[in-house]
């Protein structure tokens, strides 16, 4: 008996022992606030003003079922639960002729505010632009050995086309123009053999090269034409006046010979009648050999110089006169 009290009492306090946190935790809890809050506003009417009012006539939760089934029983399926439970109540349909439709406030109308159809720009940094070097310099001063596909001469009309087709590859930095290359020029100026022993004249400004298919503007001169050297572009005809001056003194000279060889016939005549005329034929051939050569000058202007007829595929050398940005 005595250790059933013991272990009672024992009990008890471990109890007590176990419930005074609480109550010590309780004595600690601060309520000065909710006590503060309480003396400045009515909680109560707060929460009337705030909470809506329940409805008046709320149905018992327990209304329209049997208490003696259990819904919740373990025993009792799905299916049977479904069926015990009972059916809602239908609400009369009203009619909708007669009823007329509730008043309604007008409902103001809303003016959408403008949308910002300003555009944001965004600024980014400008970046510098790469660029990249795609072109390669043929130089000024580049020859190319080419053959004319056609023939020209100091007849041809200014304003004629003219090719000419490489036959050997040209190489610079970079680059390499291959034999085949066509080269188109035009003629800028051209005139036949005129006085004054001047000869013909073709001038040829070779414009355009043709690249892998690509036409290209260029500025070349010819500066050999048919296995001769060209000079200021200008492909000119022999110059005469002074073959022409020459040739001018030819009927003098021949007319002088001619006194002198009947001079000396005479002289070597024995009768002295031949012997007297002697000096008459030989002042007479000089006399008129001089004015002969004193006049050429004057006969040579009006002799022509010479002509130019290139035939086709003649050598030509084209040089350039301006850089080619390929």
């Amino acid at each position: 008996m005595g250790n059933i009290i013991k272990k009672v009492l024992s009990l008890l306090l471990l109890v007590f022992y176990l419930n005074s946190g609480v109550c010590f935790a309780l004595d600690y809890i601060d309520d000065s606030i909710d006590k503060g809050l309480r003396q400045k506003y009515d909680t109560k009417k707060i929460e009337e003003d705030l909470l809506p009012a329940l409805p008046e006539n709320l149905p018992d939760f327990d209304d329209g079922i049997p208490s003696d089934i259990d819904i919740f029983s373990p025993s009792s399926t799905p299916a049977q639960k479904a069926s015990e439970l009972p059916k809602p109540t239908e609400k009369p349909v009203q009619n909708v002729q007669n009823t007329k439709p509730a008043a309604t406030a007008p409902v103001p109308a809303v003016t959408k505010k403008p949308a910002n159809t300003a555009k944001t720009v965004v600024t980014t940094p400008k970046t510098m632009p790469i660029v990249l070097k795609t072109s390669i310099k043929m130089p000024k001063g580049k020859k190319f050995r080419v053959r004319i596909a056609s023939s020209v001469s100091d007849r041809t009309p200014v304003g004629t086309r003219l090719s000419f087709i490489s036959q050997y590859p040209e190489i610079a930095t970079y680059i390499t123009i291959p034999s085949g290359t066509v080269f188109k020029g035009k003629v800028t100026d051209s005139h036949p053999p005129n006085i004054t022993g001047n000869g013909g004249l073709i001038v040829i400004e070779v414009d355009e090269m043709v690249y892998k298919g690509k036409t290209y503007k260029i500025d070349a001169k010819i500066s050999v034409a048919n296995e001769k050297r060209i000079f200021f572009n200008n492909i000119k005809g022999k110059h005469q006046f002074w073959k022409g001056l020459v040739k001018s003194t030819t009927p003098g000279y021949k007319f002088f010979k001619k006194m002198w060889r009947c001079t000396c016939k005479y002289w070597k005549n024995d009768n002295g009648v031949e012997i007297l005329l002697t000096p008459v034929t030989f002042i007479s051939g000089t006399v008129v050999y001089v004015l002969n050569v004193a006049a050429s000058p004057v006969l040579a202007i009006f002799s022509k110089g010479g002509s130019i007829t290139i035939p086709k595929n003649a050598d030509f050398v084209i040089q350039l006169r301006e850089d080619i940005n390929i």
